[in-house]
């Protein structure tokens, strides 16, 4: 048996974990959306009941002084609740438009970072799927993003000290960098493996232009020699529906580079800010993204590997329609060719748009999530009080331990055997 490039995709943690349907997708989001609903009210319902218990407290708790980067800064303070039965919860397009604010941050601070665009693409694959399983009002998305981008670089071998990372960063601690990554990390469900397009786009381009210049590689069902290839390709049309070209071949190359620099502008842009990753595969995006970028050209690149009269042609066209209307729709693709004055009133709108939701947050957010560092010292095994020493409880515990340990030894081994002069042997 051979495996096919398809056969190795569908083995692959990506596949199995992070591949959906879009109605599989929109019910997770709100089956997330509505159990983190229900803990923030639980949360304040609990802490309400505990402040009505003790109402002389001079002062909050720390859970509600936290925000949960070890840094108290007051920015991400909540606003208190009165009745729990207030909490006005965000809702699913609400969260979905905080995710993917912070996703494109991430992709500006890849930037700002000089770090390579794989990191960068990975480390928002991960914050993307975190947000599938998890929701903003459960952990901050600031907090998270950072910690994502940390992780991309071990996955994507372009790894750093946290100390040296967090230094590049404002307000930012080695320890509020690592404290989120073993949830982040079960949030993944322990599958570190993201594949883009990338490498799909760069080896289509490649062929093209072997086809270019009359050197195309035979395929099986494809009766055309190398220079009928070449001579079909020259004759394309600039675009569908317009009348045949007759492009030199130094002009059909700089044709197929051209498709290709725009193509790779859309795969790192709007294809890490949609949905695209967790609807289609790899290769449907890189040949949506290019049918983007020069549909004639990449009709015909399918044509030489899919036989235009087999039932399976139209099909994935449809497929690749559909993936590039999701591309096209993100607002940075449509910017494109509009002017410089509708796109700064546009960014100034999605500015407010974000800034309300922040606020909003904050009247939600759960409060017993809010310090990440501190719960994360907690659950440590030798987590230490506020005087750097080891907790009473857990002293008495390790010792307790290690006497007991002691005991067994000496009961499987039986006791030390006495030397003739009676000291221990």
């Amino acid at each position: 048996m051979q495996l096919t490039e398809d056969n190795i995709y569908r083995s692959s943690s990506q596949f199995r974990n992070w591949s959906f349907t879009p109605a599989k997708l929109a019910a997770q989001r709100q089956t997330t959306n509505i159990q983190a609903s229900e803990r923030v009210k639980a949360a304040f319902a609990r802490q309400r009941a505990q402040r009505a218990r003790q109402p002389d407290t001079a002062s909050a708790s720390e859970s509600e002084r936290g925000n949960g980067s070890g840094i108290d800064t007051g920015s991400n303070t909540p606003i208190p609740v009165t009745n729990p039965a207030d909490v006005n919860c965000l809702t699913v397009a609400e969260e979905m438009k905080l995710v993917d604010s912070f996703c494109e941050r991430t992709l500006e601070l890849g930037k700002f970072l000089k770090f390579p665009i794989e990191v960068t693409a990975t480390a928002i694959q991960f914050l993307r799927r975190f947000y599938l399983v998890n929701s903003p009002m459960t952990y901050e998305p600031q907090t998270i993003s950072r910690s994502t981008m940390y992780l991309s670089t071990k996955v994507e071998c372009h790894h750093r000290p946290a100390a040296d990372y967090a230094a590049m960063l404002t307000k930012t601690t080695p320890e509020s960098v690592i404290a989120p990554e073993y949830l982040i990390v079960q949030g993944l469900r322990f599958t570190f493996d993201v594949k883009h397009p990338f490498r799909g786009l760069k080896g289509g381009h490649l062929e093209l232009m072997e086809m270019a210049r009359g050197n195309a590689a035979p395929t099986p069902h494809n009766t055309q020699t190398p220079a009928e290839l070449q001579k079909a390709m020259q004759a394309l049309p600039k675009k569908a529906g317009e009348p045949p070209s007759h492009l030199s071949a130094a002009d059909l190359e700089k044709r197929i580079t051209h498709a290709y620099t725009l193509a790779s502008d859309t795969l790192k842009s709007v294809a890490l800010l949609t949905d695209a990753y967790f609807l289609y595969t790899p290769s449907q995006i890189w040949l949506a993204a290019h049918l983007l970028a020069d549909e004639p050209l990449t009709a015909f690149y399918l044509s030489t590997k899919i036989p235009t009269s087999s039932p399976m042609y139209p099909k994935l066209l449809s497929r690749l329609n559909a993936c590039a209307e999701l591309l096209s729709s993100h607002r940075k693709f449509a910017s494109q060719g509009t002017s410089e004055e509708e796109k700064k009133a546009r960014e100034e709108r999605d500015k407010k748009e974000v800034s309300a939701l922040m606020k909003k947050l904050k009247q939600c957010r759960d409060p017993d999530k809010l310090d990440l560092v501190k719960l994360n010292q907690a659950q440590k095994r030798d987590a230490l009080n506020a005087d750097g020493q080891l907790e009473e409880s857990k002293a008495k515990r390790r010792k307790m331990d290690r006497d007991a340990l002691k005991k067994e030894e000496g009961d499987f081994w039986g006791p030390e055997l006495p030397s003739r002069n009676g000291e221990k042997a």
